[in-house]
C-alpha cells in the first residue's frame, strides 16, 4: 500500500466547506445556547458583584436676603449661598465635626449645593453608598452650618422648603441585564466559532473529492441525504418505515443512485465472478443496513434469485426496514443452530422478488454462529443457487463478526457516512478488508449533503459518472475498450445482441434475466 499523505499536507489542501460548517453549528445549537446561557449568567453575576449602588438624599432651601422681596437680590443671594455651602460642607473642619458626631472615622460621601435655575432655591445633595449614612450626613451638615458658617452668611436667611429623607433606591443602575445580554452574544459567537473550527479540523470524509484523496479505496457512488419523514405526522410517528426504493414516496434521485450502485456492483461481479457481497461500515449509524436492503431490492428488479441475509446478529435491523417487525418468522440464528430448516426460515416476498434470512434480537453467541460449519455450507449453497447474495454485517469497529463473514464472502462494500468517522480508522478498516478473502469493491459515501453554496444536487449526463467523464464516453466508456463497438461494447462479443449482452442469454429479456422495472 502506498504511503498515505501526511496530515500536514492534507490540512493545507483542506477545503472550507461552508455549508457543512453551518450545519455543524445548527446540529449543535444546544451547545451554542448553553454557552450563551452560561456566559450570560457569569456576566450578570460579575456585574452585580462589581457594582456599588449609590444613594442620594437632598433638601431644598429657600434663600432670602435681609427680608428683601426683590427677585434679583434673592437669586444673587441663592447663588452666593450655594457657592459658600459647597465650600463649607467640603471643608475639613465640618467633615471632621460630622464624622465625630456620627462616630465614624471619616465621612464616606459627597456633599454639594446647587441653585435651582431661575429661582432662589438651593438644593443640598449628599451622595453615599449607604442610604442611612447619606441621610445622617445631610442632617448633621444642616445642623452645623449655622454654627460654622454664620460669618459667611451675613444677612441671608434660610428656610427649609423640603426636608431630607432616607433614600429607598439607588440613584445609579448596575447595567447587569445589558451586560449579561452582551456576554451571552459573545458566548454564542465563541461557541459557533469553536464548532466551526472543530468541524474544519476534523479529519473525516466531507466531500466526494476527499474519498479519493484520503481513502485507500475507490468511490462507488454518492448517496445523497433523503428524508424518511415526508410529513409532520411521519416525523413524530414512533414506528417509522424504512427508507426503501420500493416506496412510492422515496425521491427519484435516491432511487436512481441505488440503480447506479447496482450497475457498478454488477460490473465488479462480472469482473471477479463474485456472487456473495457483504455490506459493512466502520461504526454504527452509517446507514449500511439501508444500503444493503436497497441494493438487494435494486438487484431483485433485474435478477430472479436474490437473497438478502441479516448477518448483523448483534443488532439486527433488516426486519424493521422490510416491515417484518410485527410478523412471526423463524430467525436466521435458529437456522444456524440447526433448530430449523432453510425452507422454514427463508422468507420469500413475491412483490419485491426478494428472498431473505432475517433475525429479530441480539445473539450472544453470534461469533460462534457465523464461524460455524452451517454458515459456510449455507453461503456455498447460496452461491451456487442464487444470482446475488447480499449480507448485511455488523460495523467493523464494533464487532469481530464482520471479519468472520469477510472470510466466506466474495466481495465487500464499505459504507462511509459523510463527516462521521476519522479517516485513519476508515483506512484501518480498509486494510482489514483487503487482507480478508472478500475483495473490497469500493465505498459508498452515504447521507451526503452538499458542502458548497455553488454545489448542486442533480442526476443526469455530464456529471462525475455521466457521459464524457471517467465512467462515461472515454477511458472506460463508449468507444473505448469497454464502449460501443469495442471488445465488450455494443455489437461486440459481450455487448448488445451478443452472447452476454442485451437480448442475450444473461442480459435484459434473456432466458435468465428479466426486464428492469421503471
Amino acid at each position: 500500500m502506498e504511503e498515505r499523505q501526511s496530515a500536514v499536507t492534507k490540512r493545507e489542501n483542506a477545503a472550507l466547506h461552508p455549508l457543512l460548517l453551518l450545519r455543524e453549528v445548527a446540529r449543535n445549537f444546544w451547545a451554542v445556547l448553553l454557552a450563551a446561557v452560561i456566559l450570560g449568567c457569569c456576566g450578570y453575576v460579575f456585574k452585580e458583584a462589581s457594582f456599588t449602588p449609590m444613594y442620594q438624599t437632598h433638601t431644598t432651601l429657600v434663600v432670602m436676603q435681609g427680608g428683601s422681596s426683590s427677585v434679583y437680590s434673592n437669586r444673587t443671594a441663592a447663588n452666593t449661598l450655594a457657592s459658600n455651602l459647597s465650600k463649607l460642607f467640603n471643608g475639613e473642619l465640618i467633615r471632621r465635626t460630622i464624622a465625630e458626631e456620627l462616630n465614624v472615622d471619616r465621612v464616606d460621601g459627597t456633599i454639594s449645593a446647587e441653585t435651582i435655575s431661575e429661582t432662589n432655591l438651593v438644593e443640598v445633595v449628599v451622595t453615599s453608598d449607604d442610604p442611612r449614612m447619606a441621610f445622617q450626613i445631610l442632617k448633621a451638615a444642616m445642623g452645623h452650618y449655622n454654627d460654622l458658617g454664620s460669618r459667611s452668611l451675613g444677612n441671608i436667611s434660610i428656610s427649609v422648603l423640603r426636608p431630607a429623607s432616607v433614600p429607598t433606591a439607588p440613584m445609579n443602575y448596575s447595567g447587569s441585564r445589558g451586560f449579561a445580554k452582551r456576554a451571552a452574544l459573545v458566548g454564542a459567537a465563541l461557541m459557533m466559532a469553536l464548532l466551526a473550527v472543530m468541524a474544519f479540523l476534523r479529519d473525516t470524509v466531507k466531500s466526494e473529492n476527499e474519498v479519493e484523496e484520503k481513502l485507500d479505496t475507490k468511490l462507488l457512488t454518492v448517496v445523497h441525504h433523503e428524508n424518511k419523514a415526508k410529513t409532520l405526522k411521519e416525523l413524530f410517528k414512533k414506528n417509522k418505515r424504512g427508507l426503501l426504493i420500493t416506496s412510492p414516496t422515496t425521491g427519484f434521485l435516491y432511487v436512481e443512485t441505488l440503480k447506479k450502485l447496482r450497475a457498478r456492483v454488477e460490473y465488479q461481479m462480472k469482473r471477479t465472478g463474485a456472487k456473495v457481497i457483504m455490506v459493512t461500515s466502520v461504526s454504527e449509524n452509517e446507514g449500511k443496513s439501508t444500503i444493503a436492503a436497497n441494493l438487494a431490492l435494486a438487484m431483485s428488479r433485474k435478477y430472479k434469485n436474490v437473497l438478502l441475509v441479516d448477518g448483523d446478529l448483534k443488532k439486527p435491523a433488516l426486519h424493521k426496514l422490510l416491515d417484518y417487525r410485527e410478523q412471526d418468522f423463524v430467525t436466521f440464528a435458529e437456522l444456524l443452530r440447526g433448530k430449523s430448516t432453510l425452507a422454514k426460515t427463508l422468507l420469500v416476498d413475491p412483490k419485491r422478488h426478494l428472498s431473505a434470512l432475517l433475525n429479530r434480537k441480539a445473539e450472544e453467541d453470534s461469533l460462534e454462529l457465523l464461524r460455524s460449519e452451517r454458515m459456510k455450507q449455507l453461503i456455498d449453497a447460496a452461491r451456487s443457487q442464487m444470482d446475488v447474495v447480499i449480507i448485511d454485517t455488523p460495523p467493523m469497529m464494533v464487532s469481530p463478526d464482520s471479519e468472520s463473514i469477510a472470510e466466506v464472502a466474495d466481495a465487500a462494500i464499505l459504507v462511509v457516512r459523510q463527516d462521521a468517522v476519522p479517516v485513519r480508522i476508515i483506512n484501518d478498516t480498509i486494510d482489514v478488508l483487503n487482507a480478508s478473502h472478500a475483495e473490497l469493491l469500493g465505498c459508498v459515501l452515504n447521507n451526503y449533503r452538499i458542502t458548497e453554496f455553488s454545489e448542486q444536487v442533480g442526476y443526469g449526463y455530464g456529471g462525475r459518472y455521466g457521459y464524457g467523464v471517467k465512467y462515461g464516453y472515454g477511458r472506460t466508456g463508449y468507444g473505448t475498450a469497454l464502449g460501443y463497438g469495442s471488445k465488450i461494447g455494443y455489437g461486440s462479443k459481450l455487448g448488445y445482441g451478443s452472447r452476454l449482452g442485451y437480448g442475450s442469454k444473461l442480459g435484459y429479456g434473456a432466458g435468465d434475466g428479466k426486464e428492469e422495472e421503471a
